[in-house]
């Protein structure tokens, strides 16, 4: 049961001689009853912009964070360095290198409970024909190519490993068993991942919480002991520590987070990639050749980090047992930093996912009160969200999801909601998936948690008709086809155009996916040519007949 919370915002609709008042956030606005065709009705009206609402930050922050803006360069320099992945190609932006998500078209399909690829080869490229899904396969992202940890190798981005592919994908990369959620305004989530297994309190070394007798090292005299922490309002914390060590999605099977520390702290940040000059975030670190930082990882994690999670001389083995003191030798032995590397690599990397906040859609322009910033199609797709349709009753807030921490307490932010019998995937122990944000979804198809649909007026049809498995949450709309495109022109409203150009704060070093070409880094200032939908297929593309 989740525990409840005051809501980050409040906002209030009642009527006055001039249309209906909402007060949001400590702000008022009067607003016609008449905007948008209405769409102010018993509703509640409209959400404030993103960027009225509180970023979910742990209280006791400061007793692990010694400077933030340091902590959110770690982040970044973690989250998008490739070197990391057991191949020394695959980074955690490898899966959300595009609007957050993963755009790649090229061995993403996971064979699903059967175990069959039916849908499209191992290897093979999907098309907008093998859209919508009609078998159990799912579209998921690719990891790496299937192995047996054995050492990490100092200095090298490349592990030990035994090869030991998956009988499904051969000699290509495994894929995952859900599509890839974008890590945009995924600081907001009360719980992460589809299935929620990704806990809201951070324990420092897993996604899954407390009461698991998980426990990090502190400095406490002349030696070390071990405590447990918590981190309240840290899911995207508890997510990270997932995938760096999982054999399918980053790294070979079998490796630990000491083993990560080690290996990392060998390396120089981001030391195969390029880093432009104006990156709005590490710019000011970038080494004089463009490749990388020049700074350690060990000197941006002592900048970061309070003293007490790192400075000590202790020696320690793979469990986490003084053995000694001083330096460390060989690949059994750690120092504290590398022992307690998983906390701050959560932690880094929830602060670098702080700053991903995408507050200036044209949505939020007109939340702010510039009535211009909203086709009239538009207002008529908000009008129909708001009211007719009930989207908002899942899509709620300001994210655009009751499972954020701001709108904690609300019912649906996990559902299920028929997109497939669950026998195909039983989500989280209730049978439900996670309420998704429809922030920038024109971008990050294709959709649900099982890749199914290719475009926004697929995934609006399939409300529309009330899902495709028998469920209790979702009735048939009857909606004319105009009225599904002005929800999915609303939809497209959703976008902030700083996510579409890559702009600050969503600029990044280069990379190197595997089966996509090679991303130049970006700078502040934002790429050339604006991101595209899957496969770039219009967002109103209903389909197959």
């Amino acid at each position: 049961m989740r525990r409840p919370r005051n809501r980050g915002s409040l906002t209030i609709a009642f009527a006055t001689a001039f249309g209906l008042l909402q007060i949001h956030s400590g702000a008022q606005q009067i607003l016609p009853e008449s905007l948008g065709g209405g769409v102010l009705r018993a509703s509640g009206g409209i959400p404030p912009a993103l960027d009225e609402v509180p970023v979910p930050r742990p209280p006791n922050l400061g007793q692990f964070v010694a400077d933030e803006q340091a902590a959110i360069q770690l982040g970044k320099a973690l989250f998008w360095d490739q070197s990391v992945g057991g191949d020394g190609r695959t980074a955690c932006a490898t899966c959300h290198h595009h609007a957050g998500a993963d755009p790649r078209t090229v061995n993403i399909m996971n064979p699903g409970v059967n175990g069959l690829l039916e849908n499209v080869p191992a290897g093979g490229t999907v098309r907008p024909r093998n859209f919508p899904i009609l078998t159990d396969d799912v579209a998921g992202s690719q990891g790496v190519i299937g192995h047996a940890f054995v050492s990490i190798v100092p200095g090298s981005g490349l592990d030990n490993g035994v090869l030991a592919p998956n009988p499904v994908f051969g000699p290509n990369p495994s894929t995952t068993g859900r599509n890839t959620p974008s890590a945009i305004n995924a600081v907001f989530a009360e719980d992460n991942f589809w299935d929620g297994r990704a806990k809201n309190a951070f324990n420092g070394r897993t996604p899954g919480g407390q009461g698991l007798g998980e426990t990090v090292l502190q400095v406490q005299g002349a030696g070390v002991a071990r405590v447990s922490v918590e981190l309240i309002d840290s899911s995207a914390a508890s997510q990270s520590v997932g995938p760096p060590n999982n054999g399918t999605e980053m790294s070979w099977a079998g490796r630990a987070f000491v083993d990560l520390g080690k290996k990392m702290l060998s390396l120089r940040p981001l030391s195969t990639q390029r880093v432009h000059p104006q990156d709005s975030v590490l710019g000011g670190l970038r080494n004089t050749s463009g490749n990388g930082l020049r700074v350690t990882y060990a000197a941006m994690i002592r900048r970061a980090f309070q003293p007490q999670w790192w400075d000590s001389n202790v020696v320690l083995d793979r469990a986490g047992n003084v053995i000694g003191a001083g330096t460390p030798s060989g690949l059994e032995q750690f120092s504290l930093m590398e022992s307690n590397f998983s906390l701050f690599w959560g932690l880094a990397v929830q602060m670098y996912e702080s700053t991903l906040i995408s507050s200036d859609s044209p949505f939020d322009r007109f939340a702010r009160g510039d009535n211009s910033a909203l086709t009239a199609n538009q207002q008529r797709g908000m009008d129909l969200f708001f009211g007719e349709a009930d989207c908002s009753s899942c899509h709620g807030g300001s994210e655009f999801t009751n499972a954020s921490v701001n709108e904690g307490g609300s019912s649906r932010d996990f559902v299920f909601i028929g997109v497939d019998p669950l026998a195909e995937d039983g989500g989280n122990p209730d049978g439900e998936f996670k309420t998704a944000s429809l922030r920038n979804t024109e971008l990050t198809g294709p959709y649900f948690h099982n890749g199914k649909y290719a475009t926004l007026r697929q995934v609006v049809d399939f409300y529309n008709r009330g899902g495709d498995a028998p469920n209790d949450e979702i009735e048939p709309l009857g909606l004319s086809a105009s009225d599904r495109d002005a929800l999915v022109d609303f939809i497209v409203s959703l976008t902030d155009d700083r996510v579409r150009f890559q702009r600050a704060p969503f600029d990044h070093p280069s990379l190197n996916p595997v089966n996509r070409s090679a991303l130049p880094a970006v700078g502040a200032n934002g790429a050339a040519n604006p991101l595209r939908s899957f496969l770039g297929l219009s967002p109103f593309n209903p389909g197959p007949p």
